[in-house]
């Protein structure tokens, strides 16, 4: 009896590591489709297999982040790779092949933080609550091994893995989902709640995996059509107002920027890019060669 139930938890593990890839897999389409636009994936493809943690040894200056559930402290996944595969996808993200390998590592912890925020709502689906992640945090090699995949993306014919291996606490809660197959969508029930993009549903084993091929909604879509204010700042100062009272034709006011730095480029008063003024036929314009990280976006709105 024990051996039996020894077994079927081994299966459902198995099955919850599946459908934990899967997910992430699919998250990261997304956040590299919202950073970089869908036309730029027309060449890349995706797979899981297990994972084989004796070769992250030979990754040359790996990257580790840490992805903590925000709803249980102890349960988190680790996301690991090699340096030349977060150059490889922080250009993909960036839609910028020739960035500089010091820039793409921005880029990349914004397609991991938007990724996670996708895999955090399909777990969501499946747990039947609300799930989120925190903002990647640097770690070590990932400590529990024992679920890790890689998720192997192929750009430009060079195949990159991104290792991820959530911790036994994760996988736990997996497991004590009430089903094993996310809720179903509107679509498919006039009575159920919002089902599961296709892929997590075909490694969930959902028999309406079939209808994978078929274009899902994206609630992002209602917002690609929104206008947003932006400015560039070539810097900022303060002046006493006798000072201010002062200023004349003719005046001029020290910023506190060299003339050699990058410009700020703002949407809604928060920084989200620099780059150099350039001249578009008569008119400035602004050739963007930063993209800031979603950690600096927050500190410049606080």
């Amino acid at each position: 009896m024990q051996r039996d139930t020894d077994s079927r938890q081994a299966r459902n593990s198995e099955a919850a590591a599946d459908w934990l890839s899967a997910a992430f897999e699919q998250a990261l389409t997304r956040a590299l489709e919202s950073m970089a636009g869908a036309g730029t994936l027309a060449g890349v493809s995706w797979c899981t297999s297990p994972a084989d943690p004796s070769g992250w040894g030979a990754w040359r200056s790996p990257v580790w982040r840490r992805l903590a559930l925000e709803t249980a402290a102890s349960a988190g996944v680790w996301a690991g790779c090699g340096a030349e595969t977060v150059t490889a996808l922080g250009r993909l993200a960036a839609g910028d092949p020739t960035l500089a390998e010091a820039e793409c590592q921005g880029a990349y912890l914004e397609m991991l933080s938007q990724a996670a925020a996708a895999a955090g709502d399909l777990i969501a689906l499946r747990l039947g609550k609300r799930v989120s992640f925190s903002a990647p945090e640097a770690a070590e090699a990932a400590p529990d091994t024992a679920y890790a995949v890689h998720i192997e993306c192929v750009v430009a014919g060079a195949t990159h893995v991104i290792a991820l291996a959530p911790n036994a606490a994760l996988m736990q809660s997996l497991d004590a989902a009430p089903d094993s197959s996310p809720p179903s969508s509107p679509a498919a029930s006039s009575s159920g709640p919002p089902q599961a993009p296709p892929a997590v549903r075909a490694a969930a084993g959902d028999p309406l995996s079939s209808t994978a091929s078929q274009p899902q909604p994206r609630n992002m879509d209602l917002l690609l059509e929104v206008e947003l204010p932006v400015c560039v700042t070539f810097g900022r100062t303060q002046l006493p107002l006798k000072d201010v009272l002062k200023l004349s034709s003719g005046s001029i006011v020290e910023l506190n920027r060299l003339a050699n730095e990058p410009v700020e480029v703002l949407i809604n008063d928060c920084v989200i890019a620099r780059g150099e003024v350039v001249v578009v036929d008569g008119n400035y314009g602004i050739r963007v060669t930063e993209i800031v990280s979603r950690q600096e976006r927050i500190r410049s709105i606080l």
